[in-house]
């Protein structure tokens, strides 16, 4: 089976597959390749998004565990890394894969949900690439509204302050790319 088709059977529609930079192998000698995949959630209230949130965090460590267990029953290497996780900038991977931007919250930005998805992957020892590049998508240019709606301060112009973020999601909800995915406005 394929790395599209096994993505397929567990309803994965937007991935990007990218060879092993020098971070990578650094990290993970075996590396040849990262798959990186993200996980919508929509319908979002000020009272559900934490549990939308974690939620699609279920769904990226239960599609991870079961593309990495496939891998790994074929005798190839594979290490799933899951949302959040400091070692691997997961966004920037899937920015530099074509799903999406790194928008001023830090958060991946598809052209779809905006900052409503939640970016997983798995490291592989297969060699491979596909890349779609996005052109001319850059809605954070002229955008500020995460910096202003930021209660800590944490999203700054160019940078985010991940020690002052205290997750409350208000960068996400307030973003107006996908915004058609909340059931409540701020």
């Amino acid at each position: 089976m394929t790395i599209p088709e096994l993505l397929s059977e567990v309803g994965i529609k937007h991935w990007c597959v990218l060879r092993a930079d020098k971070h990578l192998i650094e990290t993970f000698p075996l590396a040849k390749s990262i798959i990186v995949f993200y996980i919508p959630f929509t319908g979002l209230t000020r009272n559900n998004i934490h549990f939308k949130v974690f939620e699609a965090f279920s769904k990226a460590a239960e599609v991870g565990v079961y593309l990495a267990k496939r891998l790994l029953e074929e005798n190839v290497f594979a290490c799933y890394i899951p949302p959040f996780a400091e070692v691997v900038p997961l966004e920037k991977y899937a920015a530099r894969g074509g799903l999406g931007v790194v928008g001023r919250s830090g958060w991946l930005v598809s052209p779809e949900y905006g900052p409503r998805v939640v970016v997983a992957g798995v490291v592989t020892g297969l060699e491979f690439e596909k890349t779609t590049l996005l052109k001319d998508f850059n809605p954070c240019k002229d955008c500020f509204a995460c910096v202003a709606f930021c209660p800590q301060d944490a999203i700054g112009l160019n940078s985010v302050k991940r020690y002052k973020c205290t997750y409350c999601f208000r960068c996400v909800l307030v973003c107006p790319v996908g915004m058609i995915y909340n059931e409540e406005f701020i």
